[in-house]
């Protein structure tokens, strides 16, 4: 994804893309249905651009009102969108795809603008290169010729993307790509309409790119087209984002909520609020704190019979760890967000961080036990452990779970060589080892640093969970390595100053931070490599979490850190899986080979997945849409189409029941 990064401070209901009948008035379930669905947000928008954008806070709202050449249906498996049908080539170096005919463009008012057409792709593919989309690496080394376009050594028509006709959309590959149609789900590669995008501003025209001069995609409801099932009808910034039906979609007859209404919590500093919210009857889904045992009494007293955990999703979660931190305020106000530390200090926080030992110290005394018993409390808090960044099950590997395979091949590295990285528990924590580990770094280190090393961290202030969880951290830290060694400062600020110090940074020289916590990827398309080249040593996605950008090297100091820690070789193991094109078995070990490298690098750390939340829900179990990658896997807000939801909340026994036959395909 991507995409995407993925931060949670607040406890949300996962309710994503699932899916099974469930029925509605007078149906098997003797349920009311009703057309209007009411929850939160928690991250204001930054952009409507979905061609440009990687964040998940954003595609969360408008993969509900735009569709690309293919989607997915319920059970995850690829599904017509724009697309009625897709073929490929013998070797899989072009693909073509036959889009349907009738389906629309219409404006947030729901008025019908203009047939989507196969120059549609051309133009968002278009707009994607002359504007930077920042997920232009998903695809750039994909596309024949688009690298070239990028660097400025071809015209467009050298691109590998043409249209024989208005309803047929071909693209050439660099090479075999059997993956390719997955990677159609995600946004860089949606259709945007000419006529409309360049009557946002001169600078929105194809070959004249100029961000000043363009407001396709400003931050207003009226920003973009939509050609799918819903259009967001009311944006407020910090406020409400409202979405209504759209009648003119091609597959409307599966869309049965009319209405939808997402109101803005995230400067609510109640913890419990959408709880409270859900009771009070303005949301229709609720995650419960069992950690709150008030909270936990009051829902197990209303609500003891519709209690369920919600499953566990493909998106990883980390810790990461800052080698390359240049910045000690906020990006965006110098008085905000200010570190503590002296020059000196800064120093010694970096040479401790680009040794090996140190790292693996540190990622070792972090518990994601800790962490989650602030929300799920002790009896529940190991239920979202995960420990790999690619899905334990997202693949195969000669009939064995790509997790198997990564554990045996982690298991080669000295210190983890009984390592357990199934879902559940968590597969680093071992104060043992962390000081056996800190105890090699402080030999090493010698006396070129001064102890304690001090490690800043952020929370939000308003949010009694993310302070716990880092405060939770700096006591198992700190209690693992001794707080003489090691002093792990929590900087408490508002939410805006939080995610300017390392979410919405723009180069990773600006993230403000030595360790963060909950940085995320969930996948874009079916290969391994859509998970680990995120942290790429040229053009990562993710390489802000460790103070670098996502740009090829440009100085040879950097470059240097970069071999330093291990990301060159990284990239390199990396290389030499996706030069496999034509076996899958082998390119996947050759992807967990790389895997296995890049964690016992202790860089990042995996730590929980999306899911395993105590969950209340009106929404009928199973019966939107289920992604394992690409918009679809996002679960911060649902996707909508095919959801139904009823006027009351379901039993665990239905939702178990409905779980039960989607399992088998029912």
């Amino acid at each position: 994804m991507k995409k995407l990064l993925v931060v949670l401070f607040a406890l949300l209901l996962l309710v994503g893309c699932t899916g099974t009948n469930g029925g509605g008035e007078g149906g098997e379930t003797g349920r009311t249905e009703k057309d209007t669905f009411n929850y939160v947000y928690t991250a204001d928008l930054s952009t409507f651009d979905y061609i440009y954008n990687n964040k998940s806070t954003n595609g969360d709202i408008y993969n509900n009102g735009v569709e690309g050449l293919l989607t997915q249906d319920r059970f995850g498996v690829l599904a017509p969108g724009m697309a009625e049908s897709w073929e490929q080539n013998e070797d899989a170096t072009e693909w073509t795809f036959h889009l349907r005919k009738g389906a629309n463009w219409v404006t947030n008012n729901g008025e019908v603008y203009d047939e989507v057409k196969a120059e549609d792709f051309v133009t968002g593919l278009r707009h994607a290169a002359e504007f930077n989309s920042l997920t232009l690496w998903l695809v750039g080394d994909v596309i024949e010729g688009l690298n070239d376009y990028l660097e400025g050594t071809v015209e467009w028509d050298a691109v590998g993307i043409e249209t024989p006709d208005d309803y047929t959309v071909v693209y050439k590959m660099t090479g075999p790509t059997p993956y390719f149609p997955s990677m159609t789900t995600y946004s860089i590669l949606f259709p945007v309409n000419k006529e409309f995008l360049e009557s946002k501003g001169t600078g929105c025209a194809l070959g004249a790119a100029d961000a000043e001069n363009c407001t396709f995609g400003s931050l207003a409801a009226d920003g973009i087209l939509y050609n799918s099932a819903y259009v967001i009808s009311n944006y407020t910034s910090k406020s409400v984002i409202e979405f209504t039906k759209n009648d003119n979609y091609w597959d409307a007859e599966n869309v049965f909520i009319k209405n939808i209404k997402l109101t803005y919590t995230a400067e609510n500093d109640d913890t419990d609020y959408l709880y409270k919210m859900y009771k009070n009857g303005e949301v229709d889904s609720t995650g419960v704190r069992v950690a709150n045992p008030e909270i936990k009494a009051d829902a197990e007293a209303n609500y003891g019979d519709n209690m369920y955990i919600s499953d566990t999703g493909t998106t990883c979660y980390w810790v990461a760890l800052n080698v390359n931190r240049q910045q000690y305020a906020s990006p965006t106000d110098p008085s905000k967000a200010v570190s503590e530390k002296t020059d000196e200090q800064k120093e010694d926080t970096k040479k401790a961080l680009l040794n090996l030992n140190f790292r693996r110290a540190v990622m070792a005394a972090f518990s994601d036990h800790a962490y989650e018993a602030v929300s799920l409390g002790d009896e529940l808090a190991d239920g979202p452990s995960r420990n790999t960044l690619v899905a334990p099950t997202f693949c195969r590997i000669d009939g064995v779970a790509y997790g198997d395979v990564l554990q045996d091949k982690l298991r080669a590295y000295e210190g983890y060589e009984d390592i357990n990285l199934a879902d559940g528990q968590d597969a680093y924590y071992n104060p043992e080892k962390a000081k056996a580990w800190l105890a090699k770094a402080v030999e090493e280190l010698g006396d070129t640093v001064t102890w304690p090393i001090i490690l800043d961290t952020l929370a939000v202030e308003t949010s009694e969970t993310s302070v716990g969880r880092a405060k939770a951290e700096e006591q198992a830290i700190e209690a693992a390595l001794g707080a003489e060694y090691v002093d792990v400062q929590v900087h408490a600020v508002d939410v805006d100053t939080y995610y300017d110090c390392w979410y919405y940074v723009e180069l990773g020289s600006e993230t403000n931070a030595d360790l963060l916590f909950f940085g995320g990827w969930g996948p874009d398309y079916e290969d391994p490599r859509t998970y680990l080249n995120i942290f790429l040593p040229d053009n990562g996605d993710m390489l802000q979490n460790l103070g670098f950008s996502s740009v090829a090297l440009t100085t040879p100091e950097e470059q240097q850190l970069k071999e330093d820690v291990g990301l060159v070789k990284y990239g390199e193991l990396c290389a030499v899986a996706d030069a496999v094109t034509d076996d899958n078995d082998t390119r996947f070990s050759l992807y967990a080979d790389a895997e296995a490298y890049f964690l016992s690098q202790a860089l990042v750390r995996p730590m929980a997945t999306s899911g395993a939340d105590v969950v209340i829900s009106n929404i009928a179990p199973y019966t939107a849409c289920h992604g394992n990658y690409g918009w679809a896997s996002y679960n911060n807000v649902p996707i909508f189409k095919g959801m139904k939801v009823y006027t009351s909340a379901i039993t665990t026994e239905e939702h178990d029941t409905a779980k039960a036959a989607w399992l088998k395909g029912e």
